[in-house]
């Protein structure tokens, strides 16, 4: 029997094949038909921006149903490229060799997933399945987990290749088999378009042994533009730690990724936890506020502040920083005053600010012998409660401020500001101290990007909550543009189905949707992601796009800045393209044309990492007009040798890139033009 480390790695490999596979796939498939109106089927091709087409124009066929179909004019149909899918009871599944094997029908509720056979799938209802015979050639993906009863198999054909399924994936999509992508990925599905436009946290203490250069190439072929690193872990200055982070910052860089410091405040460090006891936050009960992982200080009391700022100073100057995240700055407390062992904040600080303004100690509150118990007292509490919100937008804007007094004459540094949601789940506002519309308010005088965080108390609904998410924080601010939102993906303590964590189309629905209703979305946290849900996350987080194909040329129209599959030499709109990578094109938002080139310009813009909105070149010579929140990364073929910023010439540095070479450029919207020495197209 092999060891549990050489399944794992059977199992690694098998994903980095079919990675490969997706970049090596000849075709791309843009369309799919279907015989009937199935929700499901349409769920999981919507996600991946698939249109809906007449028959003989579709790329992926559904054989759904009942309905009879022709064999005859199914084979004609199947092209290289294409894959046909037949649902079990379609009656042409036996003509494929698919063939009922006679036994009885078998209640189905537990499904093992071959890619990932630890990850239990649990449909809600269990479904009669009729076992099937497989035909010689046929690769069971997914099964009945404790029977062996095939559910879904691929089988390759002589043209093209079909994928069976027992029954249809339900009406959400992934109802029934969650990684139904990577089950298509194996017939040969390609998804025709991706995005770079992610954000994902960091926590180093999980990766300190893991090759860095391998870390940041699977975040940028992953669609990773921002990595938000965990600052607790490095805010004291320590050589060692301080090398590692550097070099983390370096992979990014050279593989186009923006990096942030991720600050937890009230939390603040381990060590700093354990050398400042009288910096520490008190609970209702008077206790040191040691609440989940986070070890909370108290901001409030002046001297210890002093002490956090001059750490924060030392971590932000002794790093290339992107950006800076202010992350959940909130009172700790998610079940509110009723659980006094967790309700912050108390300490001496507080009690004494709030006494001088309401002439109440808030411990009283909290102790049943004094007569302004809240029991008795709802007055004094609801006073309390709008004291911790306002209290919060104040240290918002402390330190906003403190932040941009680092930054520099230049002002580079990106900030964002996460903050839980308290507009879809109200309960929030009173129990964390958290406020939206007062931290919003602050978008006037500083220019940040506010991060939505998904409550956990929320995991359990739909992906079509984040649009109503968006429209509600859409109302409480002038700059839409500057929102984003926070997928958490973990365990949820709801009873959900088919898997407890979201994975698989759950997770590409919740990503896709996002996508659709926010300008930016960020995921939580990168460790978390399973290896089988990577290769289609870049695929999901796109914003609405449309395509089709005329004989050679395919024609795209996206309503923001995308990737197209492709490989080799490019027309858009019939002219040679210079914004592009070894598998993908990269295009600015709006209408246009791709045919295949037949030579590439010299002067390649392999990545950027801000929006693309325009870009012309002629010979060794291009410009493009971009627009970054933060300082952005642009990554060329060739070194760059002149560049002007909107007109002005200017001398930056070029360092050398994974594959190439790059250079920072400032933040905001700018005219860039670049020129390179060589003249003549280089050899791939």
């Amino acid at each position: 029997m092999p060891s549990r480390a050489s399944v794992r790695a059977s199992r690694l490999l098998g994903i980095l094949l079919l990675c490969a596979s997706l970049v090596r796939a000849a075709g791309t498939q843009f369309s799919y038909a279907a015989n009937c109106d199935s929700p499901g089927w349409a769920a999981v091709f919507e996600t991946f921006s698939l249109a809906r087409v007449d028959t003989p124009d579709a790329d992926i066929r559904v054989l759904c149903g009942t309905a009879s179909e022709s064999r005859a004019g199914v084979d004609a149909w199947l092209a290289e490229n294409r894959i046909l899918i037949v649902e079990g009871g379609h009656p042409l599944a036996r003509s494929f060799g698919f063939v009922p094997s006679g036994a009885p029908a078998l209640p189905v509720r537990n499904v093992k997933d071959r890619l990932a056979e630890e990850l239990l799938i649990v449909w809600e209802k269990p479904v009669e399945i009729t076992p099937t015979r497989m035909p010689p050639g046929a690769r069971v993906l997914m099964e009945e987990r404790w029977s062996g009863v095939p559910l879904v198999a691929m089988l390759p054909l002589p043209r093209g290749a079909l994928l069976w399924v027992a029954v249809g994936p339900g009406e959400r999509g992934f109802d029934r088999f969650p990684l139904l992508a990577n089950a298509l990925a194996e017939a040969g599905f390609h998804a025709p378009f991706r995005s770079r436009n992610l954000w994902a946290f960091f926590d180093s203490a999980y990766r300190q042994r893991v090759d860095l250069d391998y870390l940041a190439a699977r975040w940028e072929r992953f669609g990773i533009a921002g990595l938000h690193v965990s600052a607790w872990q490095h805010w004291e200055p320590d050589p060692a730690k301080d090398a590692w982070l550097r070099r983390l910052i370096e992979a990014c860089h050279r593989r186009g990724i923006l990096v942030y410091a991720w600050m937890e405040f009230p939390h603040v460090s381990e060590r700093f936890w354990e050398e400042h006891p009288e910096c520490r936050e008190q609970t209702a009960l008077l206790q040191d506020a040691q609440l989940d992982w986070r070890k909370l200080i108290d901001l409030g009391n002046p001297a210890c502040s002093a002490i956090v700022k001059q750490g924060a100073a030392s971590l932000l100057n002794r790093f290339s920083w992107d950006g800076v995240n202010l992350a959940e700055i909130y009172f700790e407390s998610l079940e509110g005053a009723q659980n006094p062992a967790r309700f912050t904040p108390m300490s001496a600080s507080t009690r004494k600010a709030f006494a001088e303004e309401a002439g109440l100690d808030p411990a009283d509150l909290f102790n049943p012998a004094s007569q302004l118990h809240l029991a008795r007292n709802a007055t004094g509490l609801a006073r309390f409660l709008a004291w911790r919100r306002k209290r919060i937008g104040e240290l918002h804007e402390e330190w906003l401020r403190f932040v941009e007094s680092l930054r520099g004459p230049a002002g580079e540094r990106h900030v964002v500001v996460t903050q839980i949601d308290d507009q879809f789940d109200g309960s929030i506002r009173e129990n964390l101290g958290a406020d939206s519309r007062a931290i919003l308010s602050l978008m006037y005088q500083h220019p940040f990007t506010f991060l939505v965080e998904d409550p956990a108390t929320i995991w359990h609904l739909g992906p079509a909550r984040y649009t109503e998410i968006a429209r509600a924080y859409a109302k409480t601010t002038p700059f839409p543009e500057r929102l984003a939102v926070d997928i958490n993906i973990f365990p949820r303590y709801q009873d959900v189905y088919p898997t407890k964590r979201q994975t698989g189309i759950e997770l590409y629905r919740l990503v896709h949707a996002a996508a659709r209703a926010f300008p930016r979305v960020a995921l939580y946290f990168e460790h978390v992601l399973a290896t089988e849900d990577l290769p289609f996350l870049a695929a999901a987080a796109l914003p609405e796009v449309k395509a089709h194909r005329t004989g050679a040329k395919v024609t795209v129209e996206s309503a923001g800045p995308v990737g197209i599959a492709w490989s080799g030499p490019v027309l858009v709109n019939g002219n040679p393209w210079a914004a592009r990578d070894e598998e993908t094109v990269w295009l600015p938002q709006g209408r246009h044309s791709l045919e295949r080139g037949t030579e590439d310009p010299p002067l390649l813009l392999r990545h950027l990492s801000g929006e693309l909105r325009q870009l012309q070149s002629a010979g060794n010579r291009m410009s493009f007009h971009y627009r970054g929140e933060a300082r952005t990364i642009a990554t060329f073929n060739q070194a760059p040798e002149k560049l002007w910023i909107d007109d002005e010439q200017i001398a930056a540095p070029v360092y050398e890139a994974a594959q190439g070479y790059y250079v920072m450029l400032p933040a905001g919207e700018h005219l860039v033009t670049v020129e390179a020495a060589r003249a003549t197209p280089p050899t791939e």
